[in-house]
């Protein structure tokens, strides 16, 4: 323990030592305790006016990891870390040389080379002459504190990355994107000036990355972050937004500049690019919305940008286009559409119409397809061409096509109770029923739970079903559907993009001719050259054809001299309800008389397969 120091100043205590007390080293004045209960609170250390070392104490060479022997007559300079640059030690230096007292904090290096801070008071020792012949500094170790800021700091910037930074291509996320938007929308209703806000989504991305696999759409959304980054313009900001989706902002540009950079955007993003050791040409479609004109806040702008490229991508993708008020209107009635659509399910205003498909060939069982009918309180019962826009949505069609699937087991059952002969009942499917295995699993239990068995169904699917999205899940489907025994049949055939390709690799049995080739087959032979060519093929590969829309007896007599099997249209009969198939059957004119088929030769003949 100390000895104690009894001060002038202060009352003395009873137990209170002689003034001739003695101190460690025989140190005995009331400064040289001032030094000694430093000592022991603090690291201390004394130079000459050259910065030579003259005093150290023993915390000074504990933290240092110096002796003393070492640090006496030394340069200061010993322990530089080289954390503060010139201008820190100048600063510092110009202070204490004109006799000001210095503060801060100074970071030095162990003998061992590790780093500690000190926070650390320079006193100058000014003589009476105004000269320095001494610096005394007084310093406290807060390392423990800078490493702890320091953690504080990372993980700060760590929450910050987090929160404001895409982990997959290190682009600002939506969090800040929206934020930034925000914040521009407020500073140019103040300075009365705008920006152009654009949306971008890469084409047929979602198609890659289910093929390549994600390793592979990742590096592909690194490639484009890349590419976007690499704009050239300083008012140019760059976003990830999300899935395939950018957001891009360019501020104190005219529409005709914002043009010119969001077209140089897309051809940087049509550049091939490598994907899995391929190279592969990709696109992106844009849509822009233009502050003040388009929205007032950032919400109305991002919707206004979002209607944009949803009108891009219906023009056909690889594409900018700027919104247009008549696009918020189309969305709304969309909106309203969508939800009457769901009313509409729930009070089960949708119901079956069926229309038959009657075998050319004698003795044949007539076929049914199901046709969708809304029966909307204000129009009417309309067809799904009155309602189309709604099938856009995928929600949508989902249940619109689980609807479909539960009212046709129905209704066939009903139909078999009635002991009316029928053939197949089709029902159209679209990509939304194959995005899960939900439609199938429940299309199975039906056959399992009815007693109505797959040779009672066909299915229809339309060509760009096996371009588009879940091309693969498509093809999967019908395939499991066609091992259990449901017919497949390719509906508007000649009028999409599919291949003889698909014709041999999927379980395609029948193909449905397009209207458009019917309606002028009498008077046009280029049609009846194209109507004949598709009989052919499709015989030739073991498969049947079916012709929509016969509406006269003139097409019925070109199309049975064709060879085709099926015949489908008004010139039998409209669609109508379960309940009225008795009449429409009864009523149903003949397709013609046994002495039509004569002469016919083996290849215009093929037995009918639909029942």
């Amino acid at each position: 323990m100390p000895p104690q120091y009894n001060n002038s100043r202060r009352k003395a205590g009873p137990r209170e030592p002689a003034n001739d007390a003695k101190f460690p080293g025989g140190i005995e004045p009331e400064t040289d305790f001032i030094r000694y209960a430093l000592d022991c609170a603090a690291i201390v250390a004394s130079t000459d006016a050259t910065g030579t070392i003259t005093y150290v104490n023993a915390r000074f060479c504990e933290i240092s990891g110096y002796s003393r022997q070492e640090l006496l007559a030394s340069n200061h300079r010993m322990l530089k870390s080289g954390l503060h640059g010139t201008a820190f030690f100048r600063a510092m230096y110009r202070e204490i040389a004109q006799g000001h007292v210095w503060h801060g904090e100074i970071c030095n290096q162990r003998k061992d080379g590790s780093l500690y801070w000190m926070e650390t008071t320079i006193v100058p020792h000014v003589l009476q002459d105004g000269t320095i012949d001494s610096y005394t500094s007084i310093c406290l170790d807060i390392t423990e504190r800078k490493l702890l800021e320091d953690a504080l700091r990372t993980s700060k910037e760590s929450l910050r990355r987090i929160a404001y930074v895409d982990p997959v291509t290190g682009l600002p996320n939506r969090s800040w994107f929206h934020q930034h938007v925000v914040s521009l929308v407020g500073e140019c209703r103040l300075a009365g000036t705008g920006f152009h806000l654009g949306l971008m989504d890469v084409d047929a991305f979602k198609e890659i990355n289910d093929f390549f696999g994600h390793p592979a759409g990742d590096e592909l959304l690194r490639e484009v972050a890349r590419r976007l980054s690499a704009v050239d313009d300083p008012r140019l900001s760059v976003s990830r937004m999300g899935g395939d989706e950018f957001g891009l902002v360019l501020a104190g540009a005219t529409d005709d500049e914002a043009a010119a950079v969001f077209e140089r955007v897309l051809e940087r993003v049509r550049d091939p690019v490598r994907i899995a050791e391929t190279s592969r040409r990709c696109s992106a479609s844009l849509g822009v919305s233009v502050y003040p004109g388009h929205g007032e806040d950032g919400e109305s702008m991002f919707r206004a940008a979002d209607l944009a490229l949803y009108h891009a991508k219906s023009l056909g993708r690889d594409r900018l286009e700027c919104f247009q008020p008549g696009l918020r209107e189309t969305a709304e009635r969309k909106s309203e559409l969508l939800a009457e659509i769901e009313t509409g399910l729930r009070g089960e205003a949708f119901e079956l119409h069926y229309q038959p498909i009657v075998p050319v060939a004698p003795g044949g069982r007539v076929a049914l397809e199901a046709l969708m009918r809304w029966r909307h309180p204000l129009r009417g019962l309309l067809p799904p061409a009155a309602f189309q826009e709604g099938f856009a949505d995928p929600a949508v069609r989902a249940a619109l096509g689980m609807f479909m699937l539960e009212r046709v087991f129905r209704d066939v059952d009903a139909l078999c109770a009635r002991n009316i002969p029928l053939g197949r009942v089709a029902i159209n499917l679209t990509n939304s029923d194959f995005r899960s295995e939900v439609f199938l699993d429940r299309f199975f239990a039906l056959f399992r739970d009815s007693g109505i068995g797959p040779d009672r169904f066909c299915v229809e699917v339309t060509e760009s079903m096996f371009l588009g999205l879940n091309q693969k899940r498509v093809e999967h489907g019908l395939h499991r559907l066609h091992d259990a025994g449901v017919e497949i049949a390719l509906d508007d055939f000649g009028t999409g993009h599919a291949s003889l390709t698909h014709l041999r690799q999927l379980p395609i049995d029948r193909l449905k001719i397009d209207r458009s080739f019917v309606a002028n087959l009498v008077a046009s032979a280029e049609d009846q050259a194209i109507v004949r060519g598709i009989i052919d093929i499709a015989h030739s590969l073991g498969k049947t054809v079916t012709a929509e829309g016969v509406e006269t007896r003139e097409q019925v007599r070109l199309l049975s001299h064709m060879g085709c099997d099926l015949l489908q249209g008004w010139y039998f009969g409209k669609a109508c309800e379960a309940g009225g198939l008795s009449d429409v059957l009864d009523m149903m004119p003949p397709v013609g008389e046994p002495s039509s088929w004569a002469g016919r030769t083996a290849r215009e003949w093929t037995p009918n397969r639909s029942s």
